[in-house]
């Protein structure tokens, strides 16, 4: 071929370039191919963008259905430093008085002297040997494998050996250990009324291991006997009444609230907690319907924008003249204006929520009229969105017939948007699998006309060449011809 290539035109005149241009000349197909596959490419991206802002305002609609986002609680205490406070959306609404005159505790037990600790530290062995059991409160006799635990003690265990041993048992026995200052100090992981005692001792008995850890209540060594502390219960005062728990964190003492107790009350000071309505979650979750709205109806209008057709090199949207596109603004600009028959008097349009849409399908929200018209009627705010009632079946003739509840407004938006985005039978998905067809074919056509194309240019090279083969060949007879007709003269 290079051969070829170096030989053509050097007798006819027409080299590659000429090839190059009969070449370009029949491309011109291949252009609208190329055209036609950027402007499917271009549809299909617009398509999957609307899917993703349609799939977020499915998604916003739907909250308007959580009874959460309607029964949020702003709950405060008036000393948050001595009583910190929760509350669930259903709390009860109200001013409670809150008195706290005790605060729970656990059960400990500080060890006294232990033996074999001088001048050790913490990590080295205290050639202590033997067998002692934890028993917390609950214990049963019956069951004596819960809620008591064997420690056994080696030789070559350190404090800190044995604090990890009472430890590794917390589950069985409840009880923790640390260490302050080469002491054992033991404590209940339950609060209350409890105890727990070590060794099973009773009084006048003794065991040696549990001495020489100072942990024997009844030793007669004043300086290995552990202190003692009985864990107590809570108490505080609601309202007048008096209430105690095994926990400083209460809560059933108000219906939906949790209180955490951090401090004792002042005397004569008891504190004021107020639960109250939360409208901040449920203004914020319309708006947020509002904005994803706007967001949406923005879009549709660029990719339907018609630009100026007066205009030389007039730019007009993606989807210009695209009818399902066309059906999904005039549907959703719709809705938005729409009547729900609720039940409700006051609350029968977005318009009663401070929710207007002008002319170009733009939609504001008036969040002084959202407030009033949650604080008069909540319940209708939100079966406006979702409306929970049902129709009374009618009877027609000898039949009855069940009416169907008519839906709100959001129901119904999500309605026309899951029509749209489902994964199965959504318009959008149908839309994608023919663009991804045809794309693909085309870029099959363009293959085959490059195909079709680079034989063409093989064709041209070889007849031009042949082309030049052969005036090379007629110009060497024409020369041999001309020889024998006028021989050369001898003189």
């Amino acid at each position: 071929m290079a051969n070829d290539l170096s030989f053509m035109g050097s007798y006819s005149g027409i080299d590659m370039k000429t090839v190059d241009s009969l070449i370009q000349a029949e491309s011109g197909k291949l252009v609208k191919y190329s055209n036609k596959q950027a402007s499917l490419t271009t549809e299909k991206n617009a398509w999957k963008d609307i899917n993703t802002r349609l799939s977020s305002l499915y998604e916003k609609l739907g909250s308007l259905e959580e009874e959460k986002t309607f029964k949020s609680r702003d709950v405060t205490s008036s000393n948050t430093t001595k009583l910190a406070i929760s509350a669930k959306e259903n709390a009860q609404l109200g001013d409670y008085s809150v008195e706290v005159i005790r605060l729970a505790t656990s059960a400990t037990m500080t060890s006294g002297k232990i033996t074999n600790t001088a001048g050790k530290s913490v990590n080295e062995a205290l050639n202590l040997q033997g067998k002692f059991s934890i028993t917390n409160n609950d214990y049963n006799s019956d069951k004596p494998e819960e809620n008591r635990a064997i420690i056994e003690i080696k030789t070559e265990d350190s404090l800190k050996d044995i604090v990890d041993k009472i430890n590794d048992k917390t589950k069985v026995s409840g009880i923790q250990a640390k260490i302050i200052d080469r002491q054992l100090i033991l404590t209940d992981t339950k609060m209350g009324a409890r105890t727990f005692s070590i060794g099973g001792i009773e009084p006048g008995s003794g065991s040696s291991i549990v001495s020489e850890l100072g942990l024997d209540p009844d030793t007669t060594d004043a300086d290995k006997r552990p202190a003692l502390g009985t864990g107590k219960t809570s108490e505080i005062i609601v309202d007048g009444i008096t209430i105690t728990k095994d926990t400083n964190t209460i809560e059933d003492a108000i219906d939906g609230v949790t209180l955490t107790l951090k401090e004792l009350s002042e005397v004569g000071k008891p504190m004021t907690v107020t639960v109250k309505e939360d409208t901040a979650k449920t203004e914020k979750a319309i708006q947020d319907v509002v904005d994803q709205y706007n967001s949406i109806l923005s879009f549709i209008g660029t990719q339907l924008d018609i630009g100026d057709p007066s205009a030389e090199k007039n730019k007009t949207g993606a989807l210009v003249g695209d009818s399902s596109l066309i059906r999904l603004e005039t549907g959703l600009r719709s809705l938005m204006t729409a009547n729900v028959n609720n039940g409700s008097t006051s609350v029968r349009n977005m318009s009663d929520l401070g929710i207007t849409v002008d002319r170009a399908g733009k939609a504001t929200l008036d969040t002084k009229k959202l407030k009033e018209a949650l604080a008069n009627d909540p319940a209708a705010v939100k079966n406006l969105f979702f409306n929970p009632e049902k129709k009374e079946a009618s009877v027609e003739g000898e039949a009855v017939v069940a009416a169907e509840k008519e839906k709100g407004m959001a129901e119904k938006m999500r309605s026309l948007i899951d029509s749209y985005i489902s994964d199965k039978t959504g318009i959008i998905t149908n839309k994608s699998k023919t663009f991804e067809n045809e794309i693909k074919d085309i870029g099959k056509s363009i293959t085959s006309f490059n195909e079709r194309l680079e034989k063409k240019r093989a064709n041209y090279i070889a007849m031009f060449t042949r082309l030049d083969t052969v005036m090379m060949q007629a110009e060497s007879q024409m020369a041999y011809l001309s020889s024998q007709f006028n021989p050369p003269s001898n003189k």
